[in-house]
C-alpha cells in the first residue's frame, strides 16, 4: 500500500509538471537565444555585426538581455535620453542616420517586463525614467512591448522618446520576428528583425 502511495504520488507530480509545461507552450514561451539571422532580416545597417538576445520567461515575468554588436551602436551610444549627443534625420543628409540604424541604436541591455498587463516604472541613469508595459495576446503567439524614457534634466525636462517592439513567435517556435520601433525628437524609425533560436552568436552578458 505504502508503495502504491509512492507510485501515485510520483505520477501525480509528473502530471503536474506536464500541465505546467502545456500551459507555458500555450501562453507562448519567448525564452531562450535568439540570434539575429541577417540573411533573413532586410534593410540592416552595413555595420552591423551581430545583434543576440538572451530570453528569460515565467508566468510573472520576461526577462530580455540584450548585447548588440557594431559601429552604428558606438556611434548612438550617446544618443539617447539623457545623452549629449544628436541623432540625424534618419535615411537624410548631413550626417544622418540611414533607415533601420536609428530603430536600432536605442537598445537596453537589460530590461524586465511585467506579464500581468501592467505598467512598471524604474530609473534608467540617474536623470531617466523609464515605463515598462507588456501585453500577450490570447493565444500567446504574440507579445506587444513598449518603453517611454522620459528625461528629468532641467534642461531637457519631459523629453522623451519610446521603443514599441511586436514578437510574433513561428508555429514551431524555432523563429520570432521583432517589429521594431524608435521614436525620438529626431524621427521615427522602424525595421523588422528575424531572428532563430539557438546557442549561435555571442550570450549577452548578465547585469
Amino acid at each position: 500500500m505504502r508503495k502504491a502511495k509512492t507510485i501515485l504520488g510520483i505520477l501525480g507530480m509528473a502530471m503536474l509538471g506536464f500541465c505546467a509545461i502545456s500551459v507555458m507552450a500555450a501562453q507562448g514561451d519567448f525564452s531562450g537565444t535568439w540570434a539575429l539571422d541577417k540573411q533573413k532580416t532586410h534593410g540592416l545597417p552595413k555595420d552591423l555585426k551581430s545583434y543576440t538576445m538572451v530570453v528569460t520567461q515565467n508566468e510573472q515575468q520576461i526577462v530580455i538581455d540584450t548585447k548588440l554588436e557594431g559601429e552604428a551602436q558606438a556611434k548612438a551610444n550617446d544618443s539617447h535620453v539623457g545623452g549629449g549627443g544628436y541623432l540625424g534625420s534618419v535615411g537624410g543628409g548631413g550626417g544622418g542616420f540611414a533607415a533601420g540604424t536609428l530603430a536600432l541604436s536605442i537598445v537596453n541591455p537589460r530590461v524586465t517586463y511585467s506579464l500581468d498587463g501592467k505598467e512598471t516604472t524604474a530609473g534608467g541613469s540617474s536623470n531617466v525614467t523609464n515605463k515598462f508595459k507588456a501585453k500577450r495576446s490570447k493565444d500567446g503567439k504574440t507579445l506587444d512591448l513598449s518603453i517611454v524614457m522620459t528625461d528629468t534634466t532641467p534642461m531637457r525636462t519631459g523629453a522623451t522618446e519610446s521603443i514599441k517592439e511586436r514578437w510574433t513567435l513561428s508555429a514551431d517556435g524555432a523563429a520570432l520576428k521583432v517589429q521594431r520601433s524608435v521614436s525620438t525628437a529626431s524621427g521615427v524609425d522602424a525595421i523588422t528583425l528575424i531572428f532563430g533560436k539557438g546557442t549561435s552568436g555571442t550570450p549577452a552578458p548578465q547585469q
